[in-house]
């Protein structure tokens, strides 16, 4: 990923509006991309104080929510990639039950 495409998935990661897939390749390049880290806090900051000024009574801390959603994030990622594993090794248990199970109905029918 680009610069220029980082940058326009920038508003989109911070309203959670990125698919899984859009999101790891996001988070891939700000991880190498400090420009574009740096560009994703200043709006961060932005939308959070805004956010912030719209509830009277919230204290403005500026700087910690975004290393928090980048956490949260990374913890989502990882957790759909565990389910996707789960469901692939479940389908290939069923897969692999049914073929036992009709090679055992062959074996009934028509070796006996």
């Amino acid at each position: 990923m680009d610069c220029r495409t980082a940058d326009k998935m920038i508003i989109r990661y911070i309203q959670r509006e990125l698919d899984d897939d859009e999101t790891a390749a996001f988070l891939k390049h700000i991880r190498t991309c400090q420009s574009c880290r740096n560009e994703l806090e200043i709006n961060y900051d932005i939308i959070d104080c805004l956010k912030a000024l719209d509830s009277p009574g919230e204290d403005i801390q500026i700087g910690t929510g975004m290393e928090q959603e980048i956490r949260a994030s990374y913890q989502h990622l990882r957790t759909v990639r565990f389910f996707r594993i789960v469901h692939y090794a479940v389908n290939t248990l069923v897969v692999l039950s049914l073929i036992l199970t009709a090679m055992l109905q062959f074996r009934i029918l028509y070796i006996h």
